[in-house]
């Protein structure tokens, strides 16, 4: 987006904002307190993002604060507030680096609004429901939803996924991300109502109308109905038909597997094990939905499958080595602060980074044992921060074939580990200032404001949202029957 396009959706915001109702509780933010919290904003942001002008030139950048900054002359709510500095995170281009609810306001979301209970997928052909949250079923699965309120289900998609700080320009992230969070989404973005009237066309192409009533998130947890006992984060089967071990893994991070009681050591020992002993020739990696912070996760998993010793980030860079003097309004990682300044040297341009020597970024040999079959990983959007780079190494080191969605994580650099968190005083926004960026080893094909992409493009389908079968894993166990 150029800078000239930013300005002009700042003021479209803006002038947008004097003519909506309040919403977050209905309170006014006066200008003068909003234009000292978009000033604590900047400054973070210069001082301690690692890569602050990725997309756009420092001095493009704060000429683009400066006219957000000045476009505020009216009280605004939380709500108009938080989208009049959405183009800053846009510029940055860095979703690690955004702006969180105040506490109270996120806590009314989660409990108090009246929300849409409808949980949306969106696939090429429109948005589908993929489920309703109220415990029954007024509209058949499946269903494309045409419009709510008399609202173009496009226009409403746009109007949200606007609302998410993506890596670059991907889009992907954007839309797994709106699906998560869809009816907090709406009724933040679009609008505040009691009841919802849903135009949709459903499976068999009947055109249908039905009206949906608003319920609170604490309503929709008492009245879901229970789903059986939660899976595992990591788990295993085997498809005797087509000798492949299927490994699903919903997340790298090492505490949501210690709180489900798994290790990542010995579940990839037992699968290693399970593997030769069935003589698996092929094995399925489903990274879907998956994230984590820690990267020695996915050096972990993937010396499991490594064919040769292999390197999982060629850089790291940091431009915060030093703790800054202490702000009530700053939360510091000072675990990070106590060790930074040597561990990082002096770059060019304020930035500092890794010595060559440094253990993170030498290579590392494949587990005794490792897989040396055939490899498929499975990814989407929402395949981030460490399994993402999981997926790099296995498609830059020609492990294995990627299947899906590009990743949510930029291919060419993204950033993550200890962070900033800093809490304006007026607004009572809380924005989050990652400190580390993480240059992967190799090189990924696609643009560079995107993230990894897949050798083999796969997308749900409304089909399967009627029935609620998977069908890129059903078609990826066909294709490797048919190649055996």
């Amino acid at each position: 987006m150029s800078l000239r396009s930013i300005f002009f959706f700042v003021l479209l915001v803006c002038a947008t904002a004097l003519f909506s109702q309040p919403n977050g509780h209905g309170q006014f933010l006066y200008p003068e307190r909003l234009h000292a919290d978009v000033e604590l904003l900047r400054s973070a942001i210069h001082e301690a993002h690692p890569d602050p002008y990725r997309y756009h030139t420092r001095l493009e950048l704060d000429e683009l604060v400066n006219a957000i900054s000045d476009s505020m002359v009216v009280p605004m709510s939380i709500v108009e507030f938080q989208q009049a500095i959405q183009p800053i995170f846009n510029a940055l281009g860095d979703s690690h680096c955004y702006a969180e609810w105040p506490l109270d306001y996120a806590q009314y979301l989660r409990t108090q609004a009246l929300l849409l209970p409808l949980k949306v997928r969106f696939i090429s052909e429109g948005s589908f429901l993929e489920d309703e949250l109220k415990g029954f079923r007024s509209i058949p699965l499946g269903s494309r939803i045409t419009a709510i309120n008399g609202r173009s289900a496009d226009d409403i998609k746009e109007r949200l996924l606007a609302s998410v700080t993506t890596d670059g320009a991907n889009r992907s992230y954007a839309e797994r991300k709106v699906e998560q969070e869809f009816p907090q989404l709406y009724h933040c973005f679009i609008e505040q109502v009691a009841s919802f009237q849903i135009d949709f066309v459903a499976p068999d192409k009947t055109i249908g109308k039905k009206q949906i009533f608003a319920m609170s998130g604490s309503d929709i947890e008492r009245t879901r109905k229970p789903s059986g006992s939660s899976l595992l984060p990591w788990g295993a089967t085997w498809d005797a038909e087509s000798g492949t071990m299927i490994v699903t893994m919903r997340t790298l991070d090492p505490d949501s597997l210690a709180r489900a009681g798994q290790r990542a050591e010995r579940f990839l020992q037992q699968l290693l094990a399970e593997a030769a002993s069935n003589k698996a020739r092929t094995m399925i990696l489903d990274l879907r939905g998956a994230g984590g912070r820690d990267l020695g996760m996915a050096e972990m998993v993937f010396s499991a499958f490594a064919k040769q010793p292999y390197q999982m980030l060629s850089d790291m860079q940091v431009r915060s080595i030093e703790a800054p003097e202490e702000r009530s309004s700053h939360t510091l990682p000072t675990e990070f602060y106590a060790s930074a300044d040597t561990r990082f040297l002096p770059n060019a341009m304020g930035a500092y980074r890794l010595p060559p020597s440094d253990p993170r970024l030498a290579y590392f040999d494949p587990l005794d044992g490792a897989f040396l079959g055939k490899l498929y990983v499975i990814c989407d959007g929402m395949t981030r921060d460490a399994a993402a780079a999981l997926v790099m190494m296995a498609r830059r080191n020609h492990r294995g074939r990627l299947v899906g969605e590009e990743t949510g994580s930029n291919a060419h650099g993204f950033t993550g580990g200890p962070e900033w968190i800093v809490t304006a005083p007026n607004s009572g926004m809380r924005f989050h200032i990652p400190l580390v960026k993480y240059i992967p080893a190799g090189r990924g094909d696609g643009p560079m404001d995107r993230g990894e992409q897949p050798h083999h493009q796969a997308y749900r389908s409304a089909w399967a949202l009627t029935n609620g079968s998977d069908p890129i894993m059903s078609s990826l166990l066909e294709m490797i029957r048919e190649l055996e």
